[in-house]
C-alpha cells in the first residue's frame, strides 16, 4: 500500500514561552526538572476570526479558577460553556441540525455522562461539567468574570486542556437541554497549556483507537496498533508519513493491543481477547500466531521482551503470566493466584516491563493501582507502591518509571529504588490535554504516548478525530 504522508499534518502545539518550532520535526531535546504551576489561556474570537478576549485557567487544588474578558457583546447576560472538542470551527449544532458558527466545538463537556444540562454548582454526575456561570456585559459591551470550580480541573478526568470555551448570545437557564436556551455561539477559544509543547503523530481514519505501541529504533519507526480491529500502522517518527503495515481482522489478531519490538527488529503483539500472540516480521510478514489455553475470558494485554529473550505477557482477566521462550514455545510461566496478586472485577495485571538488568519484571494491575515487582530467577512477587489507579502501560528508563494512567489522563512519574522494591510518585503530567493515555515509547530524550479514547469506544461516544500519538520530552 501507498504510504499516505501526514508531514502537512503532523502538527507542534507551541505553548507561550516554549522554544519550539511550529515547523521544525528537530527531535524534543533536553529535560525539565521543574515546570510552573499548570496554567492555560484561552484566546476568545468571533465567527469573523477577531480576537475579542481571553480566558486564563489556574488549577487551585481539585479546582480551577478561571478569569475571563470578552468585549463587542450585548449588554446583559451570556450564557458560557466548556464544549466537549477544542475546535472553533463551523459545524453542526446537534440542537438544530444545522451548520452553525463554532458548532465544531461538539456539545458541552460533560465528563460524567450525565447528558442533563444543569447549573454551574451541579456535581457533574448530574450536569454537565462544562456548565459555568453566567457572563455579565456591560452597557460598554465588556464582560469581565472571575471565579473558581471544581467542576472542571486541567488534569484528570474533569480536564478541559484542548476543549473549548464558548460563550453564548443570550442567558442560561440552568436546565433545558441540551444549552439552557442561551442561543448563538458568539464567542469561541482553544484552551492551550502554558509552557508546554507537544508534537502529535495524526492516524488516518475514524476508527483507528490507537491502543499499544512500539519503537524500532534501527528504522526509526513508531508502531501502533487499533484495538478495535487489530490494524497495525508504522510511522516514520522524523516526518510523520504512516503507512499500514499490517491489516486488522488477520488471524488471532481482532484487536492489536500491547507490543514491543526485539533485538531481532520483529514485532511482538498481544491479542487481547483473542488470547493470542502474534509475531510479525520487520517488512510485516506474520511469522507465528502463539494461543494461549482455550478458557473463559482470556485478556492478553500487554508484554515485555526481557534481556534474556523471552517475552512475558500478562493477562487482565485470567490470573496467570505467560511466557514464550526463544524457541517460541508459550507457556503458563507464573500461577498469581499462589502469589499476593488477587485478581479481582475489572481489569487486573495490564503494563509490563523488564528491568535492564534482567532480574525482575514490574508490572501494573490497573483495578487496584498496585505497581508489583516480579524476581525472574525465584518466581517472588512483591508489592512496590499502590496509588496507580488505572495504571495501564509501562516505561522504565533507568530508575524512573512512568505510567501512562488512562481514565486519570495522566502520565505519572515514579521514581524506583535501587532494587525495584520501592517507588514514590514525583509528579503526574498531562500533557496539553491526553484523551485516555494508555502505552508508551521511547526515543532518545522523549517519550510517545497513545491516546486511544477507549472511553468514548466503551461509553458509545464519538471519538475525536484524527486519533494521535503524542511525543514530548521526559519530564
Amino acid at each position: 500500500m501507498k504510504p499516505m504522508t501526514l508531514l502537512g499534518l503532523l502538527t507542534l502545539t507551541a505553548a507561550l514561552g516554549s522554544g519550539a518550532s511550529a515547523g521544525g520535526l528537530e527531535p524534543l531535546t533536553g529535560t525539565v526538572s521543574t515546570r510552573p504551576p499548570l496554567s492555560a489561556t484561552a484566546t476568545l474570537s468571533d465567527s469573523a476570526g477577531q480576537v475579542r478576549g481571553e480566558a486564563t485557567f489556574q488549577q487551585r487544588g481539585t479546582g480551577v479558577q478561571v478569569t475571563v474578558e470578552v468585549r463587542g457583546l450585548a449588554p446583559g447576560s451570556h450564557g458560557m460553556h466548556v464544549h466537549e472538542s477544542g475546535r472553533c470551527t463551523p459545524g453542526v449544532d446537534p440542537a438544530s441540525n444545522a451548520v452553525v458558527p463554532f458548532g465544531g466545538a461538539g456539545g458541552h463537556f460533560d465528563p460524567g455522562m450525565s447528558h442533563n444540562h444543569d447549573g454551574p454548582q451541579a456535581s457533574n454526575k448530574y450536569g454537565h461539567g462544562g456548565d459555568l456561570p453566567m457572563l455579565m456585559v456591560g452597557a460598554d459591551g465588556v464582560g469581565r468574570l472571575s471565579f473558581t470550580t471544581d467542576k472542571i480541573s486541567l488534569t484528570g478526568p474533569n480536564g478541559v486542556l484542548n476543549r473549548a470555551l464558548v460563550i453564548h448570545a443570550n442567558p442560561d437557564d440552568y436546565k433545558t437541554d441540551p444549552a439552557g436556551k442561551s442561543g448563538a455561539r458568539e464567542r469561541c477559544g482553544t484552551i492551550r497549556r502554558d509552557n508546554v509543547s507537544v508534537r502529535d503523530y495524526l492516524l488516518p481514519g475514524p476508527t483507528a483507537f490507537p491502543e499499544g505501541i512500539a519503537y524500532d529504533a534501527r528504522q526509526g519507526v513508531l508502531y501502533t496498533g487499533s484495538a478495535t480491529n487489530g490494524t497495525i500502522y508504522a510511522i516514520n517518527a522524523a516526518n510523520g508519513t504512516v503507512r499500514k503495515f499490517s491489516e486488522g481482522g488477520a488471524y488471532g489478531r481482532r484487536a492489536a493491543l500491547g507490543m514491543k519490538v526485539d533485538p531481532q527488529g520483529r514485532l511482538w503483539v498481544a491479542g487481547g481477547a483473542e488470547g493470542t500472540v502474534s509475531v510479525l516480521s520487520p517488512d510485516g510478514m506474520v511469522l507465528k500466531v502463539l494461543e494461549t489455553p482455550k478458557s473463559p475470558l482470556p485478556y492478553l494485554n500487554d508484554l515485555t521482551v526481557a534481556p534474556d529473550g523471552n517475552v512475558y505477557v500478562t493477562d487482565s482477566r485470567r490470573p496467570v503470566l505467560y511466557r514464550v521462550d526463544r524457541n517460541m514455545n508459550l507457556t503458563a510461566w507464573l500461577d498469581l493466584t499462589r502469589t499476593p496478586i488477587r485478581y479481582g472485577p475489572g481489569i487486573n495485571l495490564n503494563g509490563i516491563t523488564a528491568t535492564p538488568d534482567g532480574r525482575f519484571l514490574l508490572a501494573i494491575q490497573l483495578n487496584t493501582g498496585d505497581l508489583w515487582r516480579i524476581d525472574l530467577r525465584t518466581k517472588a512477587v512483591q508489592k512496590v507502591m499502590g496509588g496507580l489507579q488505572n495504571g495501564d502501560g509501562l516505561l522504565l528508563d533507568g530508575q524512573t518509571l512512568y505510567v501512562g494512567r488512562n481514565r486519570n489522563g495522566v502520565i505519572s512519574k515514579v521514581a524506583l529504588s535501587a532494587d525495584y522494591s520501592s517507588g514514590s510518585l514525583v509528579s503526574e503530567e498531562p500533557l496539553a490535554g491526553l484523551r485516555y493515555p494508555t502505552t508508551l515509547a521511547l526515543i532518545g530524550g522523549d517519550l510517545v504516548v497513545a491516546q486511544s479514547q477507549l472511553d468514548r469506544l466503551q461509553s458509545g461516544q464519538a471519538p475525536e478525530v484524527p486519533f494521535r500519538l503524542t511525543r514530548f520530552q521526559k519530564f
